[in-house]
């Protein structure tokens, strides 16, 4: 029973991570912006690249608790659904949400060892889905 308690408090502690690891992966992603696009309109649009930078700093996030996870970060990051809205009033199909500013949104299923859970006829690994995103202000 403690080994069970203990792998559950574990799988909630690389859960947060997880978490954090994609709204650190949103925010860096919505604050690199497309200068070209500023200095000709004078408003705020991602960069064209926005979705390939926000699924290498997941990666990069991830990779603090590699050791908990059945994947490597790179291949998390590369399947994860990682979506740019780059005009105001964007409707998110994924989560239904509206934004009112451009955004960059990541969705993504993290695969975490839980192998004390076997034990418990439970599975070896637990996916445990993130979805973040930041908006422009």
């Amino acid at each position: 029973m403690l080994a069970g308690s203990l792998e559950l408090g574990s799988l909630r502690l690389v859960a947060a991570k997880a978490r954090a690891a994609a709204d650190l992966a949103t925010i860096v992603a919505i604050g690199d912006q497309d200068d070209a696009a500023f200095a000709a309109t004078g408003a705020y649009r991602p960069s064209p690249d926005a979705e390939a930078v926000a699924r290498v700093y997941f990666a990069r996030n991830l990779d603090a608790i590699a050791g908990s996870l059945d994947r490597s970060p790179d291949e998390i990051a590369a399947a994860a659904d990682v979506a740019v809205f780059r005009e105001a009033g964007a409707l998110d199909q994924r989560s239904g949400r509206r934004y009112d500013r451009p955004a960059v949104r990541v969705a993504a299923v993290v695969p975490v060892r839980t192998p004390a859970f076997a034990a418990f006829l439970l599975p070896r690994v637990t996916s445990v889905e993130v979805l973040a995103a930041s908006v422009a202000r």
